[in-house]
Formats: C-alpha cells, sequence, structure tokens
C-alpha cells in the first residue's frame, strides 16, 4: 500500500494546531496562568523590540530574546497586538507549540503511513496538560522545547544507522534548541550520546558518531559565539557552554518533601487541573495526581508490551534510549531543582506522545482501536474546560491594581508579599521595574519585601539570617515612615509556610521566620482585593 504524502498533511496540522491555540488564547484573556515568569520575560525582551543592534544578551537565553524580540517586532509591523509584547509572546508561543505537534504528527505519520494514527498522537501531544499550557501562556520554553523535540524525534528515526549528515544535523537543531534555554542541554545530551552507543554499526563507527555529535555540538556553538561576537552581553564559547544557571541559589537542592512538588509535576503534565503547587492543596488533591501518573505508567506499559516482540530492532532501541534516557535524566535533575515547574516537565515527559502514537500504530486495524481514539481527545478536552476555570485573569489582574493603588498610595506604602503572588507581576510591570528589597530599601513606585528572597538569593543563610534579613528590612520601612502592609502571607501557618518553601529547599527556616513576624508585629485587616486576597496593615508591636 503507497504510503500517503508527508508535507500537506503535515502543513495541515501545523495550520489546524495554530487555529485551536490561537482560539484558545483569544478566549481565555489569560496567559499567565499558573506562572507570571513570562511577563518578565517580555520585560526583558522590550530592548530587542526597541533597539536590537543594542539590547543586551542574556548567557542562557542566548537565541530567545534575539528571537522573540524579532517577532514581536514583525507583530508589531503588522499590527498584530502593537506594544504589547507580553500577550504577543503567547500567540509566538503557539506558533513554536504547532511546530512541535506537528513533528509528532510526522514521526508518526512516518512510523506507520496511518494519517488517522498521526492524527490522534497530535491531538493527544496537543491535549497533554503542561503541553497545553505552555501553548497558551507567555512562558519562555515553547521555541527551545520545539527545536529539541524535532532533534529527539530524528534521532529516534537516524540513530539506528548513523550517518555523518544525520549525526551533524541532529547535533545542530539540538545545540540551537539549548541555546534558546541553557538547562535543555542536560537531559537530552545523556540519551543521544546513549542512542548511538547502542546503534547497530561497529564499535569504531560508533565511537566515531559519537565525536562527530559532540564536535557538532561545539562547532554550532561556536559560531553563534562568533556571529554574536562584540554584541552587548556577548559571551566566550567556554561561558556559553556552561553558563551555571540557577547554581547556588534556592532552587537547587534535595528534600523528600519534593516528592510531593513530582507528584504535581508528574500528573500535571497529562492533566492539569490545580492554580498553584501549595502544599496542602496538593496532599488533598494526590489521589487524582496519582491517577494521572498511573495512567501515564499504563501507557509506558502498553507500548513496552506491545513493543517487546521488535526490542531488537535498531529503531525500536534508539526511539527508547532517547526518549527514556531523556526522562531518566530530566526527572533526576527535576527532583534537585523544580519538579513542580512545567517548563522543567515539558521536554522531560516528550516521551508520552510518542509512547501512544506507537500504541495507536500497534493497535490500528485491531479491535479496541475505536477506544484508544476517544481517548486520544480527553485530554485535550479536559485541560480546557479546566483552563477556562481561569478565564479572563488578566483583565481582573489589572483591575485589581487600580484598586490597590487607590487604597494604598504607593509612594506612601511599602508591600510584604510571600514573593510568588501573581499581583506582584503586575505591581512590577505597571508601577516600576523594581525587585524586591533584599537588604538594599528603594523608594522606587513599587516597594515591596519578599519573604521568599533570603531562600532563593541566599542559599546557605541560616534561618536565623533570614529571619532579621527581612526584619532589617520592615524596621527600615517603618524608619522612613512608609505605611506597610501584608497579603495573606500574615495568616500562615508554621506549617504552610514550611510547605511552600520546599520548592526552595529551606522549609528549616519556616519556624524563625514565623516567630519573627508575629513577635515583633500586628496586623489588622485593611482591603479585601477579589482574586487576589485580603491586604492587612502591619504595625510595630
Amino acid at each position: 500500500m503507497k504510503r500517503p504524502a508527508l508535507g500537506w498533511p503535515t502543513a495541515l496540522a501545523f495550520l489546524l494546531s495554530l487555529l485551536l491555540l490561537c482560539s484558545l488564547i483569544g478566549g481565555l484573556q489569560n496567559v499567565h496562568m499558573i506562572t507570571a515568569n513570562g511577563m518578565y520575560k517580555s520585560i526583558q525582551a522590550e530592548p530587542w523590540i526597541a533597539d536590537f543592534r543594542h539590547a543586551r544578551l542574556d548567557p542562557s537565553n542566548y537565541l530567545y530574546f534575539p528571537l522573540y524580540g524579532a517577532s514581536a517586532r514583525l507583530l508589531d509591523a503588522l499590527g498584530i497586538l502593537r506594544g504589547v509584547a507580553w500577550k504577543q509572546f503567547a500567540y509566538l508561543n503557539a506558533f513554536w507549540a504547532s511546530v512541535a505537534t506537528a513533528a509528532i504528527f510526522a514521526f508518526v505519520l512516518r512510523l506507520g503511513g496511518d494519517l488517522r494514527v498521526a492524527a490522534l498522537a497530535a491531538l493527544f501531544h496537543a491535549g497533554c496538560g503542561i503541553v497545553l499550557l505552555l501553548s497558551v501562556i507567555n512562558e519562555d520554553i515553547m521555541p527551545g522545547y520545539a527545536l529539541l523535540l524535532i532533534s529527539m524525534l530524528l534521532a529516534a528515526s537516524w540513530f539506528d544507522r548513523p550517518t555523518v549528515r544525520r549525526v551533524i544535523g541532529v547535533g545542530v537543531l539540538f545545540t540551537l534548541a539549548w541555546l534558546v534555554e541553557w538547562r535543555l542541554i542536560f537531559p537530552t545530551l545523556p540519551a543521544l550520546l546513549l542512542a548511538l552507543a547502542i546503534a547497530t554499526v561497529p564499535l569504531r563507527r560508533r565511537a566515531a558518531s559519537i565525536v562527530v555529535l559532540l564536535v557538532a555540538i561545539v562547532a554550532t556553538a561556536g559560531i553563534v559565539q562568533q556571529i554574536w561576537e562584540g554584541h552587548n552581553g556577548a559571551i566566550g564559547l567556554p561561558d556559553l557552554l556552561w553558563t551555571g544557571k540557577g547554581i547556588d541559589t534556592g532552587w537547587g537542592g534535595l528534600d523528600w518533601q519534593k516528592g510531593w512538588l513530582m507528584l504535581w509535576g508528574l500528573g500535571s503534565y497529562l492533566f492539569t487541573f490545580l492554580p498553584d503547587y501549595e502544599m496542602t492543596t496538593l496532599r488533598h488533591a494526590s489521589p487524582w495526581l496519582a491517577l494521572s501518573v498511573a495512567v501515564q505508567a499504563a501507557i509506558l506499559i502498553a507500548c513496552a508490551v506491545l513493543l517487546w516482540p521488535r526490542r531488537n530492532e535498531p529503531r525500536v532501541r534508539a526511539t527508547a534510549a532517547v526518549f527514556l534516557g531523556t526522562l531518566a535524566a530530566g526527572q533526576v535533575m527535576n527532583l534537585y531543582s523544580q519538579p513542580q515547574d512545567p517548563q522543567m516537565q515539558l521536554n522531560a515527559m516528550a516521551w508520552l506522545a510518542v509512547a501512544w502514537g506507537l500504541v495507536l500504530t500497534a493497535m490500528a486495524g485491531r479491535r479496541g482501536f475505536a477506544a484508544l481514539a476517544v481517548l486520544s481527545v480527553v485530554p485535550l478536552v479536559f485541560n480546557t474546560v479546566s483552563f477556562a476555570r481561569w478565564r479572563g485573569g488578566d483583565t481582573r489582574a489589572v483591575a485589581a491594581i487600580a484598586t490597590i493603588e487607590k487604597r494604598f498610595p504607593p509612594d506612601s506604602t511599602v508591600f510584604v508579599y510571600w514573593g510568588f503572588e501573581p499581583i506582584t507581576m503586575w505591581h512590577f510591570a505597571l508601577w516600576s521595574r523594581t525587585w524586591d528589597w533584599d537588604g538594599t530599601p528603594t523608594d522606587a513606585k513599587f516597594k515591596w519585601i519578599a519573604i521568599d528572597a533570603g531562600a532563593i538569593r541566599h542559599a546557605h543563610w541560616t534561618p536565623e539570617q533570614h529571619a532579621q534579613s527581612i526584619h532589617h528590612d520592615l524596621e527600615a520601612a517603618f524608619d522612613k515612615g512608609y505605611r506597610v502592609v501584608i497579603d495573606d502571607v500574615w495568616t500562615w501557618s508554621t506549617q504552610r509556610l514550611a510547605g511552600e518553601l520546599v520548592s526552595l529547599s529551606a522549609a528549616n527556616r519556616a519556624a524563625a521566620i514565623h516567630a519573627m513576624l508575629h513577635d515583633t508585629y500586628t496586623a489588622t485587616p485593611a482591603l479585601e482585593v477579589p482574586a487576589v486576597g485580603t491586604y492587612y496593615e502591619l504595625h510595630r508591636r
């Protein structure tokens, strides 16, 4: 039987995906669901939009800001959301997410030659909770993920019998991916090396292929480094290969309670229904998260059972090495860093859509395929309905900022926040681009103290040092005559605070911080803001 053409069906898959995602973005009107990081990235990209020649490169996102800065300028020229980069970035993410979904479609179509199976696998991939989430918000991972996914799919297709040209092609795409987001280099590089190491070619050729891959990676990075030589913020090749992003900060560290955060990350990859990973809520929802993980495990087991008779086929082994190798290395890395972060799970969990595509391919024409076809659409439907609960979040946040500004004039108020509240991002974006004090009080429009600052920036502090730093900033605010208001973090128990500090490997600091706040200050309710919470006015005891 003649295989269907690959080109036009893949292009159609891309266009349909883009249409769906853009429609969702327009309908949801909330490009900051779960994480506000994309707003900060859009602000950081503003110099690239305004003055491309003189904007500063970021070592860990070397190609991201030039890429999205140029893309936003193109959208401005076309009159699409002109000047509103934080919304434009969501639509740019939809574009790259559609590239990724089209890549899954093409891979499965080439594998089995069945348009139905390829379409179902693409729908499944697009509908996975974290994939869909990052496709419709303005987080910064999607272009790097799309390039990485294509390199992995090519490696799975080519590394059974690698050639120099194929290895170089994968190496170039892989390098461009981690030059968009540096940390993508770690989980997948070992997997690519493993796939080459077990290829069904002579040992000398395998060793040569590994060398070619490494040379291609370094050479591509070197070419990019030379292209940007002399640009503002340009760095040398060694610094480009190792930027040290997140090292020696609170984002790294091992703690048994991170197992709960891992459950959130893994469970939410397929079905995303929690607005955040607050520890109490997470524990209450743990049976549903565990059920999601169990479904994923069942897909993996089913795929392994169906492919077991073909376990010695080189392409099956290459696919397993690339995707399961990335899974294993990625989750080890995530457990040390941020297993609850959607963008940390995105690349590590890319295996799921591939496994589902392999299951569908193996079951095509068999009894039960119709049921699998229906199940392929369930994640997309479930997660779309789930996200609908957060519709209009951006509009509500802007209204909340206006309410807060009217009640607490910024020129005379210092705000105390936990640090990760979405409303802090809107303060930052709309009032003044100023970070929390962290020992250095300022008189900017947005003056604020973040409880979590010591855990993020000062990983080696003792609990007492962390508490004392917050106390120092609070006293500075009172001494300067400012009004000090604090949000719902004031009502948190020691246990709740410890649960929130788990993600920063600083749960042991909770008691000292809580005692300092409540032994030194009192608070009275001052303002209730819908969708934000209660603000309390803080007083010295």
